[in-house]
């Protein structure tokens, strides 16, 4: 038994190694990198780990507001955020919701009000690392990488997406106020829904909606400047990422 217990904790072990270092691969050559092998122009002073700006395996940021996050390391912004509102849009914005789950950790660094450099658990005696390019302050210089706290022009983020939302979507549709129906990424699609605690409408809630990291891939950027981190399409086409879950006919179904 207990060999058998051995063996399969090995096999974690092993699985766990690998699929790190295929993440720590993919990243490397991408801006994310922060570390001084980064390509980008803000990387570290003197810190060679790639994976620490933002993990860590020890006193880690366990879970933002009940959600699950991945080990993590980065300080997280306290700010308010300005979200997306229109006469169309039927989920709740702001001020009655804000961003969550995984949202949350990609601002933390992209709204500009932390330090990129400002971690949990540097893993050394040092309170933070040290980057180079940075606003003073160490945040995100001005441009298309600082988001700021005013996200009125961005799509919407942490929505839930339910049965209840995909039908006042069709409805709106029909009618004509909208050019397009809403469903939920299909099978297989890079896109994917992820954890939120914000909620929409009265039916069954499925806790699971639109994020950041529904659309961008924080750990993979094949063609830097052109690719953006988008899970699928690039900056010149987004077709293939909007038709994930907008559907321009408004008689089809959801896939």
């Amino acid at each position: 038994m207990s060999r058998r217990l051995s063996i399969t904790g090995c096999i974690i072990c092993i699985t766990v190694i690998i699929s790190v270092s295929a993440v720590q691969a993919g990243i490397a050559t991408t801006k994310h990198n922060l570390s001084t092998s980064g390509p980008g122009p803000i990387k570290a002073a003197t810190e060679q780990r790639v994976c620490v700006f933002c993990h860590t395996p020890h006193r880690a940021i366990a879970d933002v507001a009940g959600i699950g996050v991945p080990l993590w390391n980065h300080t997280l912004s306290v700010a308010s955020y300005q979200l997306f509102s229109s006469a169309t849009l039927l989920s709740p914005t702001s001020p009655i919701i804000q961003p969550d789950g995984s949202s949350r950790l990609c601002l933390s660094c992209h709204d500009g009000t932390v330090a990129i450099g400002s971690v949990v658990n540097t893993g050394t005696t040092l309170s933070s690392l040290t980057l180079i390019n940075t606003a003073p302050g160490g945040v995100m210089p001005e441009g298309i990488n600082n988001v700021g706290t005013d996200l009125s022009g961005d799509h919407p983020i942490s929505i839930e997406l339910n049965s209840a939302l995909i039908d006042d979507k069709a409805q709106q549709c029909d009618s004509g106020l909208v050019s397009f129906k809403v469903c939920s990424p299909p099978a297989g699609s890079p896109v994917h829904l992820e954890k939120t605690n914000n909620r929409y409408g009265a039916g069954a809630a499925t806790g699971m909606g639109v994020q950041c990291g529904s659309c961008h891939d924080p750990h993979e950027d094949p063609v830097p400047g052109v690719t953006v981190f988008l899970r699928a399409g690039d900056r010149t086409n987004h077709d293939e990422l909007c038709n994930a879950c907008h559907i321009a006919d408004c008689a089809a179904a959801c896939p």
